[in-house]
């Protein structure tokens, strides 16, 4: 048994939910959820210097020949700001399709499929594939359900985030994880406490992401068999699925502490593509369900 301290997250009874806008078409149980009973109590760490994050939705696909751009534009942003960003790769709509044999690649190239109910459901309630792939989400911030202003196109993403990097924290997320390799399964606690006095409804939605696969891309129309795709989408693992749990609602003060527990079994493989549990990760984010801004994302490794 591992345990891993950290920001954020995590998992149990998966109820696929649909928002205000999107109807569910979707399963609502997910059979990876397992109890927390025989889960330890977490830990977490004081802390006392506190970092807003930025998640960066990167809406892709892999026959998307400008995608790769985006997943660089991501890379070396996050190296000019280390520790405070965090990606997040969504294969969504008919750019991230199987695509046997695509573009005269061999016929078992192209074929694995990555998209999620999740990254399917952000997808329509966000507006990327319409507009055409590769689209960023910086925080989901400028969200505009008619002229789609959360969209940003990847050649403005650094100074999109230059422009926003020093904004406060407003609320702290944190993590203590517990795995165990024999069962797969993992436990987690995640902890927010709010450090300003705010109004609104807030929910939290955990993700498991999985880095460094290795599969074909169309790189500018170059067949790439050897791409590395980074921070994919798994699973959406907070007990109402997609859009998260609500945490605070109303006037909530400087001070409020929160914890939710939860536990997931991590398969094998999702839609026959191996899952490295190695090279997993939790990502959680606290967001307005009022703006669909996030007010705070997290991420900390499986196994560390």
């Amino acid at each position: 048994m591992k345990k891993v301290l950290s920001c954020i997250v995590l998992v149990v009874s998966i109820i696929f939910t649909s928002c205000d806008y999107v109807q569910n078409p979707y399963p609502a149980v997910n059979a990876n959820v397992s109890d927390t009973s025989s889960c330890s109590a977490p830990i977490f760490p004081i802390i006392t210097s506190h970092v807003k994050k930025i998640l960066i939705e990167d809406f892709t696909g892999h026959t998307c020949g400008n995608c790769p751009k985006a997943a660089k534009e991501l890379y070396e942003i996050d190296s000019i700001y280390p520790g405070r960003i965090i990606g997040l790769g969504l294969h969504v709509g008919g750019y991230a399709a199987p695509a046997s044999g695509y573009n005269g690649s061999p016929s078992n190239a192209f074929t694995a499929d990555y998209r999620t109910t999740t990254g399917e459901l952000y997808d329509a309630a966000f507006g990327a594939s319409d507009f055409g792939l590769p689209q960023g989400m910086f925080n989901r911030k400028d969200y505009d359900a008619v002229n789609k202003t959360q969209l940003k196109f990847y050649p403005s993403w650094k100074s999109y985030a230059a422009s926003i990097i020093a904004e406060p924290s407003v609320v702290d997320l944190q993590i203590s994880t517990e795995y165990t390799n024999s069962t797969r399964k993992i436990c987690a606690a995640v902890r927010d406490s709010f450090l300003t006095t705010m109004s609104g409804n807030f929910k939290l939605v955990v993700l498991l992401t999985q880095d460094s696969i290795i599969d074909w891309q169309d790189y500018i129309g170059v067949n790439k068999a050897d791409y590395v795709h980074r921070h994919v989408l798994r699973d959406a693992i907070t007990p109402s699925g997609t859009w998260g749990e609500l945490i605070a609602a109303g006037s909530i003060t400087a001070g409020t502490k929160k914890i939710k527990r939860f536990a997931y079994t991590i398969p094998a493989a999702y839609k026959g593509i191996p899952c490295d549990v190695n090279k997993c990760r939790l990502t959680a984010f606290l967001y307005n369900t009022a703006t669909y801004e996030i007010i705070q994302s997290e991420e900390v490794k499986v196994i560390p």
